[in-house]
């Protein structure tokens, strides 16, 4: 009986283990997709300002004051935006990054709580041979 228990207890503790490298793993991979959406971010932002700022010295050069303010209105709204996007995605970081804690903490604590339960099975196992 207690034989049984301290092999459930070996296999629940593996389990736990799996699920921490498991939760290490996508831990990693979020942190690598946000950090790949911020650099696409950045690059997009780039592509369009540099454009629009090609767009506005054309419209400067043909002393269209109107259309180059109207190209510099839109490179204000992109950096706006850009900056927009890149504060949801710092708090995305901060969410998934505590989540990610606090998921790690449950399931060392289920280790430890996991590694008591062994440990007094094989006490009690000890017990009983010595009084048997």
């Amino acid at each position: 009986r207690y034989g049984g228990s301290s092999t459930f207890c070996r296999s629940s503790l593996a389990m736990v283990e799996q699920c921490l490298r498991g939760e290490e793993l996508r831990a990693r991979h979020q942190a690598a997709l946000l950090k790949l959406r911020k650099k696409a971010l950045r690059e997009k932002a780039r592509a369009e300002l540099a454009w629009l700022g090609h767009q506005k010295c054309c419209l400067e050069n043909l002393q269209d004051s109107k259309g180059a303010s109207a190209m510099a209105e839109k490179q204000h709204k992109i950096l706006a935006e850009l900056k927009e996007e890149q504060a949801e995605i710092q708090h995305l970081q901060n969410i998934y990054r505590a989540a990610h804690q606090e998921r790690k903490l449950l399931l060392k604590q289920q280790r430890e709580i996991l590694m008591m339960r062994h440990s007094t099975a094989q006490l009690q196992e000890k017990l009983r041979n010595l009084a048997g």
